[in-house]
């Protein structure tokens, strides 16, 4: 379930970069939709690290390789 809900966010960061390219060419600076998706895309990685941190320390998620 952590891993699916992971998986979740990075999907939702990757189409508000592609939402935040067509606002880019369809508004031409004429709006502030851009800058908007770009800043929740940036709310959704911090977060994404944030949980992906919590998944480490808690051991759900495990490190292979590391040690």
């Amino acid at each position: 379930m952590f891993r699916i809900f992971a998986v979740l966010i990075f999907a939702l960061i990757v189409i508000a970069l592609f939402t935040s390219l067509w606002f880019m060419m369809r508004d031409r600076g004429s709006s502030k939709r851009m800058a908007n998706t770009l800043m929740v895309r940036v709310a959704l990685s911090a977060g994404l690290l944030l949980l992906l941190l919590y998944g480490i320390f808690s051991g759900h998620l495990h490190l292979h390789g590391v040690g």
